[in-house]
């Protein structure tokens, strides 16, 4: 019968993205380190429910979940606001000498929907992102600009007056509904460039769907992980990764060898790719 040797913190990295896993009582590891880079602080908070709609061949019921796009004077940030309580456990974790089943379980209650966290600089006009696939994977490009068609339609969000905008992005079209009421110019993950903030955004398929549930002032830090385990690489190469991973994701669930120590090829069904950005 052949052994399987896993790595213990690559493994445990993948059990973190599991969507539901139940570790024994007898279970302990190392704490992991934790290191983040904070920006600053924001002024502004909007929180959107995300729907995701996977296959409607398959389903017609979306996952749904909770953003949040946090706003600063320089900065601005947007993730699942499961990301940032997950974050908040593992810095809280990283203090012990050592983190067991029941410090692993209350991790496994943190599953963010929406995965990218992407970080926009208003001074050099550039964006960071970043997105876990079992390894956390970090690249930069240029703020991307959005040749937007404005509309004389209009219906309120949050009791606030909006306008109907569509454009071209990456391979999809999307309909934005933004408030001039609101003169800040953002919106839902990188998307910019209107006289408001968008308060609701939609692709043409019905697949990604942010809207507006709620507006907050409390300040909040705008920062990215800095763990020297993160891997930094173009957008080329991480799209390269994005495609290998959905092709064979048993891959990416750590180093397996054979009993003789050979290295073992770990092969495991192919997820749908269909990526936000296409392009």
């Amino acid at each position: 019968m052949m052994k399987v040797f896993i790595s213990m913190l690559i493994f445990c990295s993948a059990l973190i993205s599991a969507q539901q896993t139940k570790i024994l009582d007898n279970f302990s590891m190392k704490a992991s380190s934790y290191d983040a880079k904070v920006f600053e602080k924001s002024n502004l908070n909007i929180y959107y429910q995300f729907k995701f709609l996977k296959d409607k061949k398959i389903s017609q019921n979306p996952r749904e979940g909770l953003c949040v796009l946090q706003i600063g004077e320089n900065y601005s940030k947007f993730s699942d606001t499961k990301t940032l309580q997950r974050d908040s456990m593992f810095e809280k974790f990283s203090h012990l000498e050592s983190v067991g089943a029941r410090e692993m379980n209350q991790l496994f209650t943190y599953n963010p929907l929406w995965n990218m966290e992407s970080l926009k600089s208003a001074a050099d006009k550039k964006v960071t992102y970043q997105k876990r696939y079992k390894t956390k994977y970090e690249y930069e490009e240029p703020q991307p600009e959005f040749k937007w068609q404005l509309h004389n339609e209009s219906k309120k969000i949050l009791d606030y007056s909006c306008k109907k905008a569509t454009v071209k992005y990456r391979g999809r079209e999307f309909v934005a509904w933004y408030t001039t009421e609101i003169p800040v110019n953002n919106g839902p993950y990188i998307f910019e460039g209107l006289p408001g903030l968008i308060l609701e955004l939609e692709d043409s398929q019905n697949k990604y769907h942010f809207t507006a549930v709620g507006i907050d002032k409390k300040p909040m830090d705008i920062y990215l992980r800095n763990d020297k385990e993160i891997l930094k690489i173009s957008r080329a190469k991480f799209r390269e990764v994005e495609k290998t991973y959905h092709d064979n994701p048993g891959a990416f669930h750590g180093k397996a060898l054979n009993e003789d120590g050979s290295p073992m090829v770990v092969k495991s069904k192919p997820l749908l790719y269909d990526p936000f950005e296409l392009e």
